[in-house]
Parts: C-alpha cells; sequence; structure tokens
C-alpha cells in the first residue's frame, strides 16, 4: 500500500490533513455517517476517523456490515445490506437535513 500512498501523495507529506483527515483538527465537522464492512481494507483506518470526530465532539455514526468490502454496499442493488445500508444513510440524512 505504501507506493501507491506515495504516488497518491505526490511528494506531500503523508499525514498532510489535506491528504489524510485523520491527521486533522476535525472540531466543527458537521454530523458523520462512515460506512464500512469487516472485509474493507480501509477499516481500522474508518474505526480511528470515527473515534476521532466523536473525541472531536461530532455526531457520528460508524455502520459495519459483515463481509462487505470497502463500497461494496454500493455495487449490488439486491443485497440486502445495499437496502441496509442506503436505508441507514437516507435516515442519517433526513435527520440533519431537515433541520
Amino acid at each position: 500500500m505504501r507506493p501507491a500512498a506515495q504516488l497518491y501523495a505526490n511528494g506531500h507529506d503523508l499525514k498532510d490533513p489535506l491528504l489524510s483527515p485523520i491527521y486533522g483538527d476535525m472540531h466543527g465537522f458537521p454530523p458523520a455517517i462512515l460506512t464500512t464492512g469487516t472485509r474493507d481494507l480501509l477499516l481500522s483506518n474508518t474505526v480511528r476517523a470515527h473515534r476521532k470526530l466523536k473525541d472531536a465532539g461530532v455526531e457520528a455514526e460508524l455502520n459495519v456490515f459483515e463481509a462487505m468490502s470497502h463500497g461494496n454496499y454500493s455495487a449490488d442493488d439486491t443485497a440486502p445490506e445495499t437496502h441496509q445500508a442506503f436505508g441507514d444513510i437516507a435516515k442519517f440524512f433526513d435527520r440533519h437535513l431537515a433541520k
């Protein structure tokens, strides 16, 4: 993964919060919903981001789906997890955008 991250960073520090928000200040962020799966390569980083948001006082929800990979919930519109994920996201938006 490191070569891909370095290519993405294009010479910038990999801990630059503009490249990876996990290294930034999350105080004042709007409410957030994070969706991932147990087979997501980025699961650990998603959990870290969720904790950092919570520690900054941000309302944050973390939804982890069994056996799903990164973004997999959006790839198959017939999967029960897809319906559940988008249902959760819609409820989240209804709660926060209706304010």
